[in-house]
Order: structure tokens, then sequence, then C-alpha cells
């Protein structure tokens, strides 16, 4: 999966323009109802990003001109990344931001949020089709993954997400399978899981999303 999949693209991102005012620029954030925005200059290349939060502590707490220059407050200006990056490298930078930007050279293409990273977690877990949820640990890591999918081969997995790696000790793994099973089905499910070493830590079933 790549970030171009998950991208606001850009005209539904409300930005600012690096020569605007701190005045201009916290209306405009106050328009959007955003804590933060990012910045371009005339050309639409990516500057940086701009908080609600710094413009209102230079007004009123640093007592500065509302008709000065944003440029001194602008942030992240080499925080970005571009359209082919894997979904690992957002993960990563977005983690202590509210956003973060997709710039192809310099060029701001758009943003990805909190929510679009959300969602992929939450299709890993089977949550937007629904599903048999299973958490599971086995003591044997090495060579985990292999002895599950074949124990789980007339499966149909929606979505699997491994826990605890690099563990030589142990591993969680957490599963959904489709949701057309019968209690039978899963007390059967739960006792081939156990006859192969899998301790089961949870089983439910979870409504789509």
């Amino acid at each position: 999966m790549h970030i171009r999949d998950l991208t606001i693209e850009r005209l539904a991102v409300a930005t600012v323009n690096a020569k605007q005012t701190v005045a201009e620029t916290l209306s405009k954030i106050n328009e959007t109802g955003y804590r933060c925005i990012p910045v371009v200059d005339e050309e639409d290349n990516y500057v940086g990003m701009i908080y609600k939060v710094d413009l209102l502590s230079y007004l009123y707490e640093e007592k500065g001109d509302p008709n000065n220059s944003i440029d001194p407050l602008i942030e992240h200006s080499d925080v970005y990344i571009g359209e082919d990056e894997s979904f690992l490298k957002a993960l990563l930078h977005i983690k202590a931001l509210p956003f973060i930007s997709v710039v192809k050279n310099g060029k701001l293409l758009g943003i990805l949020t909190h929510n679009q990273v959300e969602s992929v977690l939450e299709d890993a877990f089977g949550l937007k089709t629904g599903g048999i949820n299973i958490t599971l640990a086995s003591t044997e890591a090495r060579g985990m993954i292999r002895k599950l999918t074949t124990t789980l081969k007339d499966e149909n997995i929606e979505g699997m997400l491994t826990l605890d790696n690099g563990s030589a000790l142990a591993r969680r793994v957490v599963l959904t399978l489709e949701k057309d099973r019968s209690d039978e089905d899963m007390v059967k499910l739960r006792e081939k899981l156990e006859k192969n070493g899998f301790r089961i830590l949870q089983m439910k079933r979870i409504e789509p999303k």
C-alpha cells in the first residue's frame, strides 16, 4: 500500500500562504476549525506547518504584532513524505504530528491524517468486514506464522496483525476470520488451534464498522 492511496488530495486541503500575516493566518485557521494547517508559497510549494497555539502564544503571550509575517512560526519544513512511500514510513513520521504532508517535487499533493492511518489498522484487524476475531499466542515464535497459516489453510482470513515481533520467546497474533461461522464452528476452530500448540487469549464475534 502506497501513501497516494490514502492521501486527502490538495483541493480538499486548507492551506495558508507563507506571505500572509499572523492575523490573516489565525483567521484562516479559525475558519477551518483545525489546530494546524500546511503552509505553501505562491507556487504551491510545501513550506511547512503552522499551529494555532503558536499564533495565539505569539499574539497574547509575547504581545507580537499581528501584521508581522508568520515565517518565524512555521514548523516542520523538512517533515513530509512522498506519494510512493510505504505505509510504515508514514506511521513512523505521523506519530507526533496532527497530519503529515505529502509532497512531490516540492509541491504539496495533499495530506495524510491519523484517520487514514487508523483506517488501515482497522482493516488489518478486520473491523471493516466484521467476523470472528481471535487473539492467540505461541511460545514457538520462530516459524509461528507459517504454522498458523498451515493450521488455518481452509479458513478465509479477513485480517491479520502480529505483535511482539522480534521476541524469541513468544508472539501474539490478532486475526479475523469470515463472519459466517456457527458457535459449533468456533468451538471446533478453538480445539484445532489449541491442538496445534496455540493458546487462545480471546475469541469473539465483531460486527462490521
